[in-house]
C-alpha cells in the first residue's frame, strides 16, 4: 500500500522536527511540492492521494536532515515576491535582506518625476536577488549588480536572463564599488557582517553549505563596510542614498562610521521583523 502525501508530509515533519529544524513542516511541505511539481493549493487538494515519487521524496529528507538548505535543494527561494535561482555559489536570499529593496524603492520614487534615469548599484550581489527585484519594480533605472565572485555571478547572470532584466541590470565583476563606471543615486550592499568570533555558532546550513567568503566580515564584522563606506564618498552623486545591512550589536559602530565618511548626512537604521536594527541607512 502506498502512503498518501499527508502522511508523507507528517513523516518528513516529525523528522526535520527530531533533527531541530525549524518550521518543520513548511520545509516537509517545500520538499513536496518540488517532488510533485505543484503549487501549495495544489498540494492540499491531493493530501489523500498516494506519494508518487516516494523514493524521490525519502532522498531529500534525507538531504535535509543532513543540513543541506532546502532552497539548495530545490534550487529555488521566494525573494520580494520573484522567484529566484539558487545554487551552493551564492548565498540564499533572506527576508530581512527585502529592507534594502524597500528603503531604494521608497528613495527612488522621486525619479519618476523627472524622467531622469535611477542609477543604482548593489553592491556583494550574490544570487542577484536584490538587483533584479529593484529592475523589475523600476522600468526608469539602471541597476549595476556587482559582486567579487565569479561563480555567484553566473548565478545572478542566470536569474537575470530567466528574469528577462538584462537590459535593465548590468552584471560586473570585482572588488566594491570599483568596477562601476559612473556615479550612482544609490547603493545598496548586503557584505559580510559575521564576526570571525562567531563563525562557529552559526547553523550547520549555513556554516557547512553557503559561502564563507560571503559571510564572514573581520573581528568586528565590518570590515567591508568600512572600505564600502570609504569609496562610496566617491562615488555616491550628492543627494544620494547609501543602504547596507548590518548585524545584531553592529549599529552603533555602523552609524559612527557613516557618519565619519558622511558628516553632513542624515543616518538612520531600520528594524527587521524581530526588532534588530538589521540596515543602515544614509541619506546626502
Amino acid at each position: 500500500m502506498q502512503i498518501s502525501v499527508r502522511e508523507s508530509i507528517l513523516h518528513a515533519e516529525n523528522l526535520f522536527s527530531s533533527h531541530r529544524i525549524e518550521n518543520a513542516r513548511l520545509e516537509a511541505e517545500l520538499l513536496a511540492m518540488y517532488v510533485l511539481g505543484v503549487r501549495r493549493a495544489e498540494l492540499y487538494v491531493m493530501m489523500d492521494e498516494p506519494l508518487t515519487k516516494a523514493e524521490d521524496f525519502w532522498c531529500l529528507e534525507r538531504r535535509r536532515i543532513s543540513n543541506e538548505p532546502s532552497a539548495y535543494i530545490t534550487g529555488h527561494r521566494e525573494f520580494y515576491g520573484i522567484n529566484f535561482h539558487v545554487d551552493p555559489r551564492a548565498l540564499i536570499p533572506r527576508p530581512e535582506s527585502e529592507l534594502l529593496v524597500e528603503k531604494a524603492l521608497e528613495f527612488a520614487s522621486r525619479f519618476t518625476t523627472n524622467n531622469k534615469k535611477c542609477l543604482i548599484a548593489d553592491i556583494g550581489t550574490g544570487s542577484g536577488a536584490i538587483a533584479i527585484s529593484l529592475a523589475v519594480n523600476l522600468y526608469n533605472a539602471i541597476v549595476y549588480a556587482v559582486d567579487i565572485s565569479e561563480d555567484a555571478l553566473e548565478v545572478a547572470l542566470h536569474n537575470c536572463r530567466e528574469l528577462d532584466v538584462l537590459d535593465r541590470v548590468r552584471v560586473l565583476y570585482g572588488d566594491l564599488l570599483n568596477p562601476l563606471p559612473v556615479s550612482v543615486d544609490i547603493i545598496v550592499a548586503n557584505l559580510p557582517y559575521i564576526k570571525d568570533s562567531d563563525v562557529k555558532d552559526l547553523s550547520p546550513e549555513i556554516r557547512f553549505f553557503e559561502p564563507s567568503d560571503a559571510l564572514v566580515g573581520g573581528s568586528d564584522g565590518l570590515d567591508q563596510v568600512r572600505r564600502l563606506l570609504t569609496q562610496s564618498a566617491e562615488i555616491l552623486c550628492p543627494g544620494g542614498l547609501l543602504a547596507f545591512e548590518i548585524g545584531e550589536g553592529q549599529e552603533d559602530i555602523a552609524k559612527t562610521l557613516a557618519h565619519e565618511q558622511f558628516p553632513e548626512a542624515q543616518v538612520d537604521s531600520v528594524l527587521d521583523l524581530g526588532g534588530i536594527p538589521r540596515v543602515v541607512v544614509v541619506t546626502t
